[in-house]
């Protein structure tokens, strides 16, 4: 299944789109053609890039959660209702928001295709 958010700049402009294929257990992002500035900085990409590899959102959301060795981690899990540490379920949960960015999350769609959804004109 392909789950399918929306990449939120500054809580108003969609500027891309992060999908999970949740049976291949891989990301993709697309940013918006002709999008500058963040958030091609925050996924580490050129100007020219728009499709955004497995490799680099993972280390995305890996700069944006809470580090598995964090002191207080049990608590912090707890709280968001998680039985164990997955980087992923922190992100979501969170709307993939943290201190040092602009960037949000939000769910637009799933589907049940078996390839990767491309944005085309969305």
């Amino acid at each position: 299944m392909l789950e399918i958010y929306e990449i939120i700049w500054r809580d108003e402009q969609v500027t891309g789109w992060l999908e999970y294929d949740t049976s291949k257990d891989k990301f993709q992002a697309y940013l918006r053609e002709g999008e500058q500035g963040n958030p091609r900085a925050l996924f580490g990409v050129t100007k020219t890039d728009s499709v955004i590899d497995d490799k680099r959102v993972r280390f995305y959301i890996s700069e944006c959660v809470v580090p598995k060795t964090r002191e207080n981690i049990d608590d912090i899990l707890k709280h968001l209702k998680l039985p164990y540490y997955d980087q992923w379920e922190i992100y979501k949960r969170n709307n993939g928001k943290n201190a040092s960015d602009y960037a949000s999350i939000r769910l637009l769609d799933t589907a049940q295709d078996k390839g990767f959804f491309y944005p085309g004109t969305l």
